[in-house]
């Protein structure tokens, strides 16, 4: 009886206690005139690094009374007039709680809050990685901070989180995992560096960077900063398009687990679990991380899966010394997709897939991948004196990947006249036929066996699959010095050595039933040798067993280089200066086109020398008003695939230091409610070179031209408004004016090397495949402390088709010449992210996310250029866009 009224009398209290919340929370949200309130108001920041922290939560626990902090970590608070306790959170720090006083009609300042992050080694790890304060930086720099990086993971392709960024080409290049790019105003994807943890990504034969690293990219990313133009970032040889700065995420000082689980369409499905050691007494600190992702893929036949693992381990020796070692790798298989014509979308679909067809009704890939990458650092920081730092960094980066492609004839026809089904795939049935001697229809005649009675395939003879190979080693050594010569002035210097070396191959993959493959590539061996090893592919292939048969040659480029910085900063100013310089060597050691004793053989380019200098001020005129001015210069060695862009030793000798001037004008003016920044720029680039393989005669295998000339200017807005404390507005837009400013020669090449020129009237004619016009505006909003939504629009505009290098050939004048204009698209997307706290140290946070809501079929870019009304229009080689995507996920921390 006594025990029933005591819980009588708890559930009453309860109730009562509950009412009062409730009623308090409607009295301050709807501010009843009856009451006078008070106003409670402070800075939140981050504890080690004393910036502003947006977006923190300050609220009163057990309601829904919160407000958020402002650009600036301001946050002001309406109360009525008691006693209160106050949390302040922000994502990846640890929480304070406050006990305040509100007297009515009297402002209560907090002053400045600080919060101290969960994470261990951050100083460290930005000054290896360069990393840049936004509000001192005088360059358009966009980061991104912990909510779209969380909702990123759920992301197909890293790239994707760029879409939002002013003056950004973002490309899919066939929707298969792994092959998208973005190219900053006007420029194409191997313009833009990207860096990891201090690491440049970038491949130094091709500019870009390995597809297996972006899926690590989505997994491993902590914070990302997208940098537009030459940035100043201590390497010596960053692109001059933009930057990517990935930091990974960090051990936490406490003990943890994370599990993640992302669900999407097509079949995509991500885990991963990632385990915190906490900070121990003894200094030591590590994080593990294991995922996997898998699915069908966007576009027909474009399966994938991967399996990444990420190991942070870091020591504390003592105030001085700080060692981390850092493991990081991915295992990928995927299916890929090119570029096809217009016609054949029209007529088979935008998610029509030409390069795989049915073996006794399975599915066969004819453009396979398999790659597996790890990467390996070591980091040192020293710490000799008090304003003194010394960071070094030792890496190394293992690459082996395969693709898979067809090679050979068969009745003296090229392989594009394969047949193929009423849906446009291979009858990989029929082949398989053809190349055992059985009839096989759409083949011709029957295929005739040697003198043994054998079907054996060759270079020209039969059809088979090959696999390219390469197996790429990468070392380098970065060193970072740091001096603080007073609180206003820092010098920084930095080393960078590297040795990048690669093993190409070409090896048989599958014979597609014939009885063997005999191969007379290699001029050591003029009678020709059988291959008796195939490339066999599984869950962990091992790309060094079969031997080369198409091809087999060997690349290497070492380089080095110095780097320095002057840093500048008081209250209203901040000034750098930078310069840095390279040495670059290329050589290339061709083994099947070259006798053994030929000295060509093995030629070298030198030294090429280049370099780079920049200056930039911030001027913050008073409290939120601010002027940047960045101007630059930068010469930069050509690649690697440009000097030797062919099969062998030939060496385009024309090609030349591509020279960048460029400057930009920002002015920046921002309050609680309204952030507007208005950004002019403009580049000026000599000597650019291109190499073009499609759109070409028959009887050429390559386009080249060197010495372009081009301008790229134009302006950008990027604005923010907070309609009310829930409700945000985003506007980012760019117009751009990127085009050719001289006409320019090509070179085409036979097979043997002859070459043939032809004149380009490009003067005024515009860069090709990046809008020239872009619009993203967002709306965002906000619920219960740390629920957001997210509803985006994407607009692209003025796209045009690249010219073509026989387009000028017969041309009377050059106002006859018309380049294509992409039509126009538009995209809807949509995120949302909660962190939910249930616990005393679990926390839960949901993502979802959806891109090109609509399902909208668009034209993302072209290689050809047959303007509508040509008769040939239905021919143009263009890629689609990624069709609708969606994803939903959960996060458990405990």
């Amino acid at each position: 009886m006594i025990q029933a009224s005591m819980k009588t009398f708890r559930k009453t209290v309860r109730t009562i206690a509950a009412i009062k919340i409730i009623f308090l929370s409607i009295l301050i949200l709807t501010g009843q005139r009856a009451f006078t309130q008070g106003t409670l108001s402070g800075v939140v920041v981050d504890d080690e690094f004393s910036t502003p922290l947006e977006k923190a939560v300050i609220t009163i626990p057990g309601t829904l009374i919160s407000v958020l902090t402002d650009q600036q970590g301001k946050f002001a608070m309406k109360l009525v007039g008691g006693n209160y306790s106050i949390m302040v959170n922000y994502p990846g720090h640890f929480e304070k709680f406050y006990n305040v006083s509100i007297s009515e009609g009297i402002s209560t300042p907090m002053f400045i809050i600080k919060l101290k992050a969960n994470a261990v080694g951050r100083e460290m790890q930005r000054k290896i990685s360069g990393y840049e304060t936004p509000r001192q930086f005088p360059q358009s720099l966009e980061p991104f901070t912990c909510w779209p990086v969380d909702e990123q993971k759920g992301h197909q392709e890293f790239n994707e989180i760029f879409r939002s960024v002013a003056s950004v080409n973002y490309q899919s290049n066939g929707s298969s995992l792994g092959q998208s790019g973005i190219g900053f105003r006007g420029n194409n994807a191997s313009h833009t560096s990207y860096t990891f943890n201090g690491i440049l990504l970038n491949n130094p034969e091709t500019g870009r960077v390995n597809p297996v690293m972006f899926a690590g990219l989505t997994d491993w990313a902590g914070q990302i900063q997208a940098i537009s133009g030459q940035a100043a970032n201590l390497q010596d040889q960053t692109a001059s398009g933009g930057l990517i700065n990935v930091l990974s995420y960090l051990p936490q000082e406490k003990a943890g687990v994370e599990v993640l689980a992302v669900y999407g369409n097509a079949g995509f499905l991500k885990t991963s679990a990632t385990i915190h050691t906490g900070q121990t007494k003894k200094g030591w600190a590590s994080s593990l991380q294991f995922s996997r992702t898998a699915g069908d893929g966007t576009v027909q036949n474009s399966d994938f899966e991967q399996y990444g693992f990420f190991i942070d381990l870091r020591k504390e020796i003592n105030h001085k010394h700080t060692l981390v070692l850092n493991l990081n790798g991915v295992l990928q298989q995927r299916n890929l997709n090119g570029a096809d014509s217009i016609g054949a979308y029209n007529f088979y679909g935008p998610q029509y897939n030409k390069s795989w067809g049915f073996l006794a009704e399975n599915p066969v890939s004819w453009s396979g991948n398999y790659e597996r990458s790890p990467l390996i650092s070591l980091t040192h920081f020293w710490q000799p004196r008090k304003k003194t730092h010394l960071t070094t960094q030792v890496f190394a980066q293992l690459n082996n990947s395969a693709q898979i492609y067809a090679d050979g004839r068969f009745n003296r026809l090229p392989l594009d006249s394969l047949p193929r089904d009423e849906n446009g795939h291979l009858q990989v049935d029929q082949v398989t036929n053809w190349n055992q001697g059985l009839e096989a229809t759409g083949m011709g005649s029957v295929r005739v066996a040697d003198a043994e009675g054998k079907f054996i395939n060759t270079d020209t003879s039969g059809v088979s699959l090959l696999a390219a190979i390469d197996r790429e080693y990468r070392f380098g050594l970065r060193s970072v010095l740091t001096r603080e010569i007073s609180k206003k002035l820092q010098v920084q210097a930095a080393v960078n050595l590297e040795r990048y070396q690669a093993r190409h191959s070409g090896v048989v993959h599958d014979l597609l039933s014939a009885n063997g493959y005999f191969s007379f590539a290699d001029a050591n061996q003029t009678s020709g040798f059988q291959v008796d090893k195939l490339f066999n592919t599984g869950f962990y292939p091992n790309f060094q067993s079969p031997g080369a048969a198409a091809y087999s040659y060997l690349s290497l480029v070492q380089s080095g280089g110095l780097a320095f910085r002057i840093n500048y900063l008081t209250k209203r100013f901040y000034w750098y200066l930078e310069s840095a310089g390279s040495l670059r060597n290329m050589q290339r050691t061709d083994d099947f086109n070259y006798l053994n004793t030929d000295p060509d053989r093995k030629p070298s380019t030198g030294l090429l020398a280049g370099g780079r200098a920049q200056t930039g001020f911030r001027i913050n005129f008073w409290k939120y008003h601010s002027i940047h001015l960045r101007t630059g210069y930068s010469s930069s060695q050509p690649l690697f695939i440009t000097i030797s862009p062919v099969s062998d030793n030939w060496k385009n000798n024309n090609v030349k230091n591509e020279q960048v001037f460029d400057a930009e004008l920002g002015y920046t003016i921002f309050s609680r409610k309204l952030k507007i920044e208005t950004l002019a720029y403009r580049a000026e680039i000599y000597n650019r070179a291109e190499i073009r393989r499609s759109n070409l005669r028959p009887d050429h295998v390559l386009g080249l031209i060197n010495g372009l000339h081009e301008v790229h200017q134009g302006v950008e807005l990027k604005s923010s408004y907070k309609l009310t404390k829930n409700l945000q507005l985003y506007l980012n837009s760019a117009y751009g004016d990127w085009k050719y400013t001289v006409d320019a020669t090509a070179q085409l090449l036979d097979n043997n090397h002859n070459t043939e020129t032809s004149n380009l009237l490009i003067k005024n004619i515009r860069v090709a495949n990046a809008p020239q016009l872009s619009i993203f505006g967002e709306v965002e909003y906000r619920w219960a402390h740390n629920f957001y939504v997210r509803l985006n629009y994407y607009r692209a505009d003025r796209i045009y088709a690249p010219f073509g290098l026989s387009d000028f050939k017969n041309l009377a004048d050059r106002s006859d010449f018309v380049q294509w204009q992409l039509p126009a698209y538009q995209l809807l997307g949509a995120s949302g992210n909660y962190q939910l706290k249930i616990g005393k140290s679990q926390m839960l946070n949901i993502i979802f996310g959806a891109n090109n809501l609509l399902d909208s079929e668009y034209i993302e870019q072209s290689t050809t250029n047959f303007p509508e009304g040509n008769s040939r229009y239905t021919s143009n080689l263009v890629y689609y866009g990624m069709g609708r995507t969606w994803f939903a996920g959960i996060r458990v921390q405990f």
